[in-house]
C-alpha cells in the first residue's frame, strides 16, 4: 500500500529485506530521510560505509542521472559512485539506484572560517563552467537516446514558452500580494519577451541546481556534487543565475571571478528576476519553511540594475 507523501511503504526490517532481496546487498540502520508523491530517499549503513538509497516513480530522471554523473567524471568534477541500479526491482516495483554518500562535508558543516567559506564560491564557479562547457543537442529537460542526452525542445524559445504560463502566473501572484509593483511587472514581462527571443547557440548541460546544500568540501575543495534531478539543456548563463540567487554579494563576486565573463553578462541578472519571482511563488504557495523575505531586497536589487 502507498501512503501519502510516500512512493512504497517500506520501512525498517522488512526495507531493508527488500533492498537483499532485489541487489543482494545487506543494507543496515535505514531510515527515510526525503518522501514525496514522487520520488523518496534512503540513508543506511552497507558495511563500514553509508550508502543512500533512491526510489523514483519516474525511470527517465535515473537514466538521465546516471549518464549526467558518468559526464561529471569526465569532466573532473568528483560525484558520489552509482552502486547498483534496477528499472524494476520485484520487491520494491520502482526505480532504484543504491549509491555510495558524497565525501566530505556540506560547507555549512565545514569548520572553515567565513572568509574561506565565501572564498569557496570561486571553486564553485570553476565547477559549473566545466559542467556548462558540455554541448547537447536540444533544448530544456533532458531524455537519454541512443547514450546521450538530448534536450526535449527544439529551440530554447520553444522551451521557455513552454514555462509561460507558470511564469505570468507566479507574476501576477507577486503584484496581487504587493512583492512587486505594476510597474517591476512591466520590467519582468519585457525580460520574458526578451529570454524567449535570444539565440546562444548550442545547448550547455545545465545543473540547475548548484546551491550550498548540493556540494561538499574536504578542507577547502569542492570533493563532491549531488542532485543532478534537476539537469536540462540550455543558456550557461541560466545556470549561473540560478547558482547565484541564494549567494550573497561577496560571493557573488567570488563565483564570478572563477566562472569567467559570462558570469558577469547582463542577461544573468535578468535570469535571476525571473527566479525570484518562481521561487517566492513557489514558497509562498507551497508553504516551504521559512520565508521569502531572503528573496525580496536582492529581487530589488537585481530589478533596480536594469
Amino acid at each position: 500500500m502507498i501512503e501519502n507523501h510516500n512512493v512504497v511503504s517500506l520501512e525498517g526490517k522488512s526495507f531493508e529485506n527488500a533492498i537483499m532481496s532485489d541487489f543482494g546487498l545487506e543494507v543496515k540502520n535505514s531510515e527515510k530521510v526525503i518522501k514525496g508523491y514522487s520520488s523518496q530517499v534512503y540513508k543506511a549503513s552497507l558495511g563500514n560505509n553509508t550508502v543512500f538509497i533512491r526510489i523514483n516513480k519516474d525511470q527517465n530522471v535515473f537514466d538521465v542521472e546516471q549518464l549526467g554523473y558518468k559526464i561529471f567524471e569526465n569532466q573532473g568534477i568528483p560525484v558520489p559512485k552509482i552502486i547498483a541500479y534496477q528499472q524494476n526491482p520485484k520487491s520494491i516495483g520502482l526505480p532504484t539506484m543504491i549509491m555510495t554518500s558524497a565525501v566530505g562535508t556540506t560547507l555549512k558543516e565545514s569548520n572553515i572560517s567565513p572568509e574561506e567559506k565565501n572564498a569557496v564560491y570561486e571553486k564553485v564557479g570553476i565547477t559549473l563552467k566545466k559542467i556548462n562547457e558540455v554541448k547537447l543537442e536540444g533544448y530544456g529537460p533532458l531524455r537519454v537516446e541512443k547514450g546521450e542526452l538530448i534536450g526535449k525542445f527544439s529551440t530554447w524559445k520553444e522551451y521557455y514558452e513552454s514555462q509561460k504560463e507558470y511564469d505570468l502566473r507566479s507574476l501576477n501572484y507577486c503584484v496581487e500580494n504587493n512583492y512587486v509593483t505594476l510597474e517591476e511587472a512591466e520590467k519582468i514581462k519585457n525580460i520574458y519577451n526578451e529570454i524567449r527571443s535570444i539565440d546562444f547557440g548550442k545547448a550547455s548541460l545545465l545543473h540547475k541546481d548548484l546551491h550550498s546544500v548540493h556540494f561538499f568540501l574536504q578542507g577547502k575543495d569542492i570533493s563532491g556534487v549531488i542532485d543532478l534531478g534537476a539537469l536540462m539543456a540550455g543558456d550557461p548563463r541560466y545556470d549561473a543565475a540560478m547558482s547565484m540567487v541564494f549567494q550573497s554579494p561577496e560571493q557573488q563576486e567570488y563565483f564570478k571571478s572563477g566562472y569567467g565573463d559570462i558570469a558577469d553578462d547582463q542577461l544573468v541578472n535578468k535570469y535571476m528576476i525571473t527566479i525570484f519571482i518562481r521561487k517566492i511563488y513557489f514558497r509562498t504557495r507551497q508553504e516551504i519553511k521559512g520565508n521569502v523575505d531572503i528573496l525580496l531586497l536582492p529581487l530589488k536589487v537585481s530589478l533596480e540594475k536594469i
